[in-house]
């Protein structure tokens, strides 16, 4: 908060506690006491029922000391997933390495369907950063290529936009999933996708019924949680004809299939191969080892970091679209599919 006092962010008064808690990804008791200390130190002061005033002889830099990427987030840090956590640090270690500064800000607002408001008080408070967007919807990326912010895409940009990205190169990815599956003999393939879906998803769905050729897939869509999951399951095992093979997007929709189909009595792998198309820590520990691809965190901050570093100084770039390939983990859920036995 001293840097930022610092570097000119809040001018005349500062955000509310609830917000900066919410910004700074601190508890409010926290706030408060960072607050006494910059009072106590001279550089803001408070007057009952209005926000605290920023004293005018802070000495601000005409340049940000320290360069700041500002990753917007839908939810919480804590509730991401692990792999996604991973990523975040490592992205954080490798810019802070560049004398960079990363933070997170939560703003749900932004993630609704007219996200402006939002949005200019967000870019108002940062108004030298380079953000970072994250999960972002439509209106998001949009509103950030028409206004011409500094940005960068940890993700894919949806159609029509043309936003710096790095991404994993989920069509191929997924066209070599389909193909191992159909190598091994499967013909009748399930995927499990979220109901609601990022550009990469599109991508990954071309790229598997690309990849499975002649064999027949069921895509269904799935709501992210173990319910939706195990509905999907449901009905995947209530058709005469079952698939032998399922692909699931996320990691977590890997392990509650595996855990419900062991639960129905389903013997992965030799009734029921699966393969996830991305990867979690959690996954090493299930019995069997889910057939998985993984990112590897460093691989993937360290280009992020050179994209950010490099639109934050202004360089052009000869290629804004950065895709990265994912290592196959084989496990231990893939087998061929059951022999159905004749009746003589």
């Amino acid at each position: 908060m001293r840097e930022r006092l610092t570097r000119g962010d809040w001018v005349r008064l500062l955000p509310g506690e609830m917000e900066l808690a919410r910004e700074l990804q601190v508890g409010r008791n926290t706030i408060r006491a960072a607050l006494a200390v910059l009072e106590k130190d001279g550089l803001i002061c408070t007057t009952s029922g209005k926000r605290r005033e920023v004293l005018g002889k802070i000495k601000r830099a005409r340049k940000p000391l320290v360069k700041v990427a500002v990753v917007l987030l839908p939810a919480p840090w804590q509730t991401l997933p692990s792999a996604t956590l991973l990523l975040m640090d490592a992205l954080r270690s490798r810019l802070h390495g560049a004398g960079w500064q990363m933070q997170m800000v939560v703003e749900a607002a932004a993630f609704r369907r007219a996200p402006s408001a939002a949005l200019e008080s967000l870019t108002a408070r940062h108004p030298s950063a380079v953000w970072i967007l994250y999960r972002s919807t439509v209106a998001i990326q949009r509103w950030f290529e028409k206004h011409r912010h500094d940005t960068v895409v940890a993700g894919s940009c949806h159609s029509g936009l043309a936003l710096p990205q790095v991404d994993i190169n989920y069509r191929v990815t997924c066209r070599h999933a389909a193909g191992r599956l159909t190598g091994m003999g499967h013909h009748r393939l399930a995927v499990l996708a979220p109901v609601i879906s990022f550009p990469g998803d599109e991508e990954s769905l071309k790229g598997f019924r690309e990849g499975a050729g002649n064999a027949e897939v069921i895509a269904l869509r799935t709501h992210d949680t173990r319910s939706g999951v195990i509905q999907s399951l449901r009905t995947l095992l209530s058709g005469r004809d079952q698939p032998t093979a399922i692909f699931t997007f996320e990691a977590r929709h890997a392990v509650a299939a595996l855990t419900y189909l062991s639960q129905q009595g389903v013997a992965i792998p030799s009734q029921m191969s699966l393969l996830s198309r991305n990867d979690d820590p959690l996954l090493t520990h299930l019995v069997p080892e889910p057939a998985r691809y993984e990112r590897l965190p460093d691989a993937f901050a360290k280009k992020l970091a050179q994209l950010v570093i490099s639109v934050g100084n202004g360089l052009p770039s000869k290629q804004t679209k950065h895709l990265i390939m994912p290592t196959f983990v084989r496990g231990e859920t893939l087998g061929h599919p059951p022999v159905l036995k004749k009746n003589r």
